[in-house]
């Protein structure tokens, strides 16, 4: 690696800490939660870290919600055809299921009456395409009402030929929208992010928009008399919407409403009688303990986004629908084999572009752009993103377009660049070259001209420049400083109460020096089980995804500058303590 990580302490809000103290939460809880919000956030704490369900952002403060709910009840009264039509990855796939099974279960839509659509992520591309509105012009019936989930915001031109031929269109969505505007030919583009949007929280994913929506819809039916007054409110569905939130990646430290969400999906999740999925999906990933937000990051998450990346997501919404166990389990297996396929991919990509993002660094940019002639666009994000976690920039990550003289890149970045800014900065700068893009702050995606690679990657790069100061670039871990009293199955707990960790509210990290006593790999070899020596005792700690070409970046008897966290590891019934490494710096290499 050209740069060494730096391990860095996270600032620290002094006005926050002091509303936690006061709020309640222990010294260490409260140092973990002012490292995490800021002076702004102040007098907001309960809302933020223990909101209630009753207190969610009300539906009707969406834009176009009442026009969009009063179509789809119409359409429901009127015996039209219905067409679910979502984003491939895990929170589309969430989105698609709520949207049936508020359809059909809540709300008595026969099954024949709803005929779903999902991209293909290679040969359709992101969004309303015209590979899928050709598709959906030649397979669907006339009269149809679309809603999407997670998508569509960008999709004007698609979305007026659909109604052109009969067919209208509902937007749901939660990417940034163009700066013309929602597109004019939907009835209605229900997105918190809009300019003209009155909804508080901007931090919700596709799947809790289209949960609003259908209590939303939920409501106009009833005002029609279709359903009684009595008909079950769509708490039921939030498992659904809990998943797609945690593997969406949104916000989880200024959303209450995520936060909110989140906890009562894994109550459903964990609760006596789940569904199918959940139970399918904790056996084939040998899970251990209650699910929790980093089971549904870390473990079904990918598993539900890997059919989507490789293939055709459908097969992700059937195991989510199932209501048979032996059959769950048969889909869930299936596609943690995808999964174990994707990482194969994954790997092969990564050998292949880290070479490139090490002479980029090396020539000074600010920003990597990689073109992978062999690389598979379903896997472009996670490869980009690890990237970003090596070389701490913004990073775009390009493959040629199946069947097209063009390329197809993902995006992800670091704080501080916006990647949806910087797309329609390029796009301005180079009509023509940008044949579609989209995304928000964090992340996108852009289809350009074959021709137009280099220019891309010169401007993606003088943008980082000036957008990013030269102290911010390089790869670095934020921990919560020292830990000031010996790891605990305790403070494990103690540190618990803040869940649920995620983007923005991260898992707390702490730093301390060990010296290492044993290292051997485990699982594949590429992970590594250690022994390690602190201050305070003697501990066992893994470090997942470590070992590089059978090289191990420790030795026994280093001593070291760890970054690591608190976590438990359950083995025949029995609960230990145990350290995960995310970083550890021989102290040779400057570590401190």
């Amino acid at each position: 690696m050209l740069e060494t990580v730096r391990i860095l302490d996270r600032p620290v809000s002094k006005v926050i800490l002091k509303e936690a103290v006061a709020a309640g939460f222990s010294d260490l809880q409260s140092r973990v939660i002012a490292g995490r919000l800021t002076d702004a956030d102040s007098g907001n704490l309960r809302a933020l870290l223990r909101p209630q369900l009753g207190e969610l952002t009300s539906p009707y403060r969406l834009p176009d919600i009442d026009a969009a709910a009063e179509a789809v009840a119409e359409a429901i009264v009127e015996g039209r055809p219905i067409i679910p039509l979502s984003d491939y990855d895990c929170d589309g796939a969430s989105a698609h299921a709520v949207l049936k099974i508020a359809l059909t279960h809540y709300f008595g839509v026969p099954d024949n009456q709803i005929h779903s659509f999902i991209g293909h992520r290679v040969r359709d591309g992101y969004g309303v395409s015209d590979n899928l509105t050709d598709r959906i012009i030649e397979q669907a019936p006339r009269s149809s009402l679309i809603i999407t989930a997670d998508q569509g915001s960008s999709d004007h031109a698609r979305i007026e030929r659909l109604l052109d031929y009969g067919i209208q269109t509902i937007v749901t969505d939660h990417h940034t929208v163009p700066a013309g505007g929602p597109p004019p030919a939907a009835i209605a583009c229900v997105n918190p992010v809009r300019q003209d949007s009155l909804f508080p929280d901007p931090y919700i994913a596709g799947v809790h928009v289209a949960w609003l929506l259908c209590c939303a819809v939920r409501q106009s039916l009833i005002k029609l008399n279709h359903i009684s007054e009595d008909t079950p409110r769509l708490g039921g569905l939030l498992d659904f919407v809990a998943l797609g939130t945690m593997a969406d990646c949104v916000d989880l430290g200024r959303s209450p409403n995520n936060r909110a969400v989140l906890q009562a999906g894994l109550a459903l999740m964990n609760s006596p009688n789940p569904r199918p999925v959940w139970k399918a999906l904790y056996a084939a990933t040998k899970c251990s303990g209650p699910i929790t937000a980093a089971t549904i990051g870390y473990s079904f998450g990918p598993v539900i986004n890997a059919r989507g990346r490789l293939d055709c997501a459908l097969g992700s919404i059937d195991l989510l629908l199932s209501t048979e166990g032996v059959e769950a389990d048969r889909m869930a297996a299936q596609l943690v084999e995808h999964n174990t396929e994707r990482k194969k991919i994954q790997t092969d990509m990564l050998n292949r572009s880290i070479p490139q993002a090490e002479q980029q660094v090396r020539s000074g940019s600010a920003a990597i752009t990689v073109f992978d002639p062999d690389g598979h666009s379903g896997v472009h994000g996670i490869c980009a993103a690890r990237l970003v976690e090596l070389f701490g920039r913004p990073v775009a990550y390009f493959s040629p377009k199946y069947g097209a003289e063009s390329v197809t890149g993902s995006i992800r970045s670091v704080p501080g660049f916006h990647v949806q800014k910087a797309l329609e900065e390029f796009a301005s700068n180079f009509p023509g070259e940008a044949l579609a893009y989209g995304g928000h702050s964090g992340a996108g995606g852009i289809h350009l001209r074959y021709t137009a690679l280099l220019r891309f990657g010169d401007t993606f790069s003088s943008i980082a420049a000036r957008d990013l100061s030269a102290d911010s670039r390089g790869p670095h871990v934020f921990t919560d400083g020292e830990l000031s009293m010996s790891p605990s199955l305790d403070v494990f707990r103690e540190l618990s109460q803040l869940e649920p960790f995620g983007r923005q509210w991260e898992a707390p990290l702490f730093r301390g020096k060990a010296r290492i006593l044993q290292v051997r790999p485990v699982g594949d070899g590429s992970h590594l089980k250690l022994s390690v020596e602190m201050s305070t005792g003697c501990f066992e700690a893994i470090w997942f995804g470590v070992v590089k070409n059978g090289k191990s970046p420790v030795e026994e008897g280093q001593t070291v500058i760890m970054a690591y966290e608190l976590d438990s590891n359950t083995f025949r019934n029995a609960t230990r303590l145990q350290l995960r490494i995310r970083q550890a710096l021989p102290m040779t290499l400057g570590g401190s």
